[in-house]
C-alpha cells in the first residue's frame, strides 16, 4: 500500500471512516457557532436586514406574498415565510432575526462536510469545511438577517441529493432532490442558473451513456413545483429589472455588437467543453467537473449577461457557488498533494480568525439616529426620499419605487415616536426642497435621511442664507442631516 502512494491511500479512506476527521470537525463546527452567534445584537440592522423583519411581520404569507414590488423588490417569499413563523415564536430582536441565518450558516457547514465526504474522502471533506468555516464571507452571511444562508444551505442541500441520485439512485432522495430544487428559486431567482447548471451536467452524463433517470425526474420535479409561482415572477420582474437598474447595478453597458458576440461565443465554447469535453479525471463520476460546471457556469451566465443585456453580476447572486469553492479547492490541491491539502486548510482558517476581529462593517446609525430624533422633539419632522436607491446616473429619473422611502423601514424599526415621517420626490429635488423648508420652518427643525451622495443631495437642501445644514453621518447611499433654521 506504501508503493501505491497517497492516492490509494486517500481512496481507500472512504472505505475506512475514520473518527478523528468527525472529532476535528466536531470542533471546527462548535468553533464555528461560537464565532457565527457572536454579537448577534451588538449592532443595529442594516437596511435590507429591516425589510426582512418588515416582511416577516406581516400577519400571514398571502399578506407577504401581495406586498408591491415597489415596495420590496427582492421578494425572497419563501425566506420571508420562514422567517415570519420562525420570528412568531422568537420575536423580532435584531438577535432572533439574525439567528435563523446562523442556523442555515451551520447547516452549511454541514452540508459542505457531507459533500466532501460524498464527492471524496472525509479528509478532502475537513480540509473544504475548515476553508469554509470561518471564510469572510461564511461570517457575514450568518450575521445577516437576509436570505442568502437560507440560499446557500438549500442549494448544497440539492446538489448533495442530486451527487446521491447519480451515483445511487433512490425514488425517496430524488422526490427530496426535486423538492430542494423548486425551493431554490423560490427563495431567489438565481437558483434557477443552478437548475440550469445540473441540467448541463446530467447532459454530459447522457452524452456518455449515463442516464441518471431518478437524478433527471429530480430536475422535471424541480421545474413543475416552481411553475405556479412564474407568472407571479413574471409580472415582478419588470418592475424588479426597473427598480434594480435604477439602483447599483446602473444601465446596460454600450459594449459593440462584436464584443457581445465574443462574449457569447466564449461563453458558449466554455459550456461546450464543460458538456462535452474529454475526461481528465480518474473517478467516473468527475466530482470535480460537476463542482466546475456548478460553480461556474451560473457566474459565467451572470457575466455575460452583464455584457450582453444589462449589469446584473454581483456575487451574492451566486454566493452557493462561493461556499462549494471550498470544496472544489481542497479537492484540487488533494488531487495534487494531500499533504499540502491539509497544510493551506490549516493556514487560511488561522488566517481567517486573525482577520476576523477586522473584517467587521461599518456599524449602521439607525439606535443613533432615534436617539437623537427623540432628543429633538416629537414635532420636528424626518424627510426620506422616495424612489429606487439611484445611483448617480439615474437619480433624477421619476419612478415609484419605495412611496413611503427606503430608508424609513430601518428607521421605524427603531424609533417608535410621533414624529411626522414625510417623503419627499427623491427624483424631483426641486419639490423636495421647498417640503423641507416649509416643514422645518413650522417645526423649528427636522432631520433628513438620503441615498444620494453629497453632490446630488445639495440640489434638495435648503437654502444656506435661511437654514443651517449639518451633515450628522454619511457612508456610500446614506447620509443624514440635521437642519435647523438659521439663527438671525
Amino acid at each position: 500500500m506504501t508503493e501505491a502512494g497517497p492516492a490509494t491511500i486517500e481512496s481507500l479512506s472512504r472505505d475506512r471512516p475514520s473518527r478523528r476527521p468527525l472529532e476535528i470537525f466536531a470542533a471546527i463546527f462548535v468553533a464555528a457557532g461560537l464565532i457565527y452567534s457572536f454579537h448577534l445584537g451588538a449592532d443595529a440592522l442594516g437596511a435590507s436586514e429591516a425589510f426582512s423583519a418588515w416582511s416577516a411581520a406581516k400577519p400571514g404569507i398571502a399578506a407577504i406574498a401581495q406586498t408591491p414590488v415597489l415596495h420590496e423588490p427582492g421578494k425572497f417569499l419563501f425566506y420571508y415565510a420562514a422567517l415570519h413563523y420562525y420570528t412568531r415564536i422568537f420575536g423580532l430582536s435584531e438577535i432572533s432575526l439574525r439567528s435563523m441565518s446562523v442556523i442555515f450558516s451551520l447547516m452549511t457547514l454541514a452540508l459542505v462536510f457531507a459533500l466532501g465526504c460524498e464527492m471524496f474522502n472525509q479528509s478532502t471533506a475537513l480540509a473544504a469545511a475548515a476553508i469554509w468555516a470561518f471564510n469572510p464571507f461564511a461570517v457575514a452571511f450568518a450575521h445577516t438577517a437576509r436570505m442568502y444562508p437560507m440560499l446557500i444551505a438549500l442549494a448544497l442541500a440539492h446538489l448533495l441529493t442530486l451527487v446521491r441520485v447519480r451515483s445511487r439512485p433512490s425514488i425517496g432522495v430524488g422526490v427530496g432532490c426535486g423538492i430542494l430544487g423548486a425551493a431554490m428559486p423560490y427563495t431567489h431567482m438565481a437558483g434557477l442558473m443552478i437548475l440550469g447548471a445540473e441540467a448541463a451536467i446530467l447532459l454530459r452524463d447522457l452524452a456518455r451513456g449515463r442516464r441518471d433517470t431518478i437524478a433527471w425526474m429530480a430536475i422535471i420535479l424541480a421545474g413543475v413545483l416552481f411553475v405556479p409561482y412564474l407568472p407571479y415572477a413574471i409580472r415582478q420582474s419588470q418592475q424588479m429589472i426597473y427598480g434594480q437598474w435604477l439602483d447599483y447595478l446602473g444601465p446596460p453597458y454600450n459594449y459593440p455588437l462584436a464584443g457581445k458576440l465574443a462574449a457569447g461565443l466564449a461563453a458558449a465554447g466554455v459550456t461546450l467543453w464543460l458538456v462535452f469535453g474529454r475526461t481528465v479525471e480518474r473517478d467516473g463520476d468527475e466530482p470535480l467537473r460537476v463542482l466546475v460546471a456548478w460553480i461556474g457556469l451560473p457566474a459565467l451566465a451572470f457575466a455575460v449577461g452583464s455584457v450582453i443585456l444589462h449589469p446584473m453580476f454581483n456575487p451574492r447572486y451566486f454566493a452557493p457557488g462561493i461556499a462549494a469553492s471550498s470544496l472544489l479547492f481542497a479537492g484540487l490541491i488533494g488531487a495534487w498533494s494531500a499533504k499540502w491539502r491539509n497544510l493551506i486548510a490549516a493556514g487560511f482558517a488561522l488566517a481567517c480568525l486573525i482577520l476576523l476581529p477586522f473584517a467587521r462593517s461599518k456599524p449602521q446609525p439607525w439606535r443613533d439616529l432615534a436617539g437623537d430624533v427623540t432628543a429633538g422633539g416629537a414635532s420636528e419632522p424626518v424627510f426620506f426620499e422616495s424612489g429606487f436607491v439611484s445611483n448617480e446616473n439615474t437619480a433624477n429619473l421619476p419612478n415609484g419605487g419605495f412611496p413611503f422611502g427606503y430608508y424609513s423601514v430601518p428607521f421605524n424599526y427603531y424609533f417608535k415616536g410621533a414624529n411626522p415621517r414625510i417623503a419627499i420626490p427623491g427624483y424631483d429635488p426641486n419639490t423636495a426642497r421647498l417640503t423641507i423648508e416649509e416643514r422645518v420652518s413650522a417645526a423649528g427643525g427636522g432631520w433628513l435621511v438620503s441615498w444620494k451622495d453629497r453632490d446630488d443631495v445639495k440640489s434638495e437642501l435648503p437654502d444656506a442664507n435661511r437654514f443651517r445644514v449639518v451633515e450628522t453621518y454619511w457612508q456610500p447611499h446614506l447620509a443624514i442631516y440635521r437642519i435647523t433654521p438659521a439663527v438671525k
